[in-house]
């Protein structure tokens, strides 16, 4: 009995995988067809007046508004890229303060790292200030 089951299991997988072979396929063919089209070759000289008739080549384009920044918005980015670095400096600084004087003494070496990192701080602020005085 567990011969004949064998043998029945085994002719019916392979009757199922020759069926699954005879199966027609025209659904996975590809048809190539191959379309002439002609070609527009453009010369070598780009003249300004592409981008616009009277607008030069500096012409400010939407489409790359990533890649243009006016000076107002460079002031800006300076700006805040100089306010979080004075931000950050803060940030350590009292980080550093409230660890060091969890114990009450602060050692030689803490003593140093404070002076660094009230620097740190000073030296921000003198580069904000001065950038906020040559605008």
């Amino acid at each position: 009995m567990k011969l004949t089951i064998r043998f029945l299991t085994i002719a019916f997988a392979m009757f199922m995988f020759l069926g699954a072979l005879s199966v027609s396929t025209s659904a996975q063919t590809v048809t190539v067809r191959r379309v002439v089209r002609p070609v527009a070759v453009r010369s070598v000289y780009v003249s300004p007046w592409r981008y616009g008739y009277g607008r030069g080549y500096r012409y400010y384009d939407p489409f790359w508004r990533s890649f243009y920044q006016t000076p107002y918005e460079r002031y800006q980015e300076q700006r805040f890229y100089l306010q979080r670095e004075l931000n950050g400096n803060r940030r350590e600084l009292e980080k550093h303060r409230a660890k060091y004087r969890a114990d009450g003494y602060i050692s030689p070496k803490e003593q140093r790292e404070l002076e660094d990192d009230v620097r740190d701080v000073q030296r921000s602020i003198q580069k904000l200030n001065s950038f906020n005085r040559s605008y």
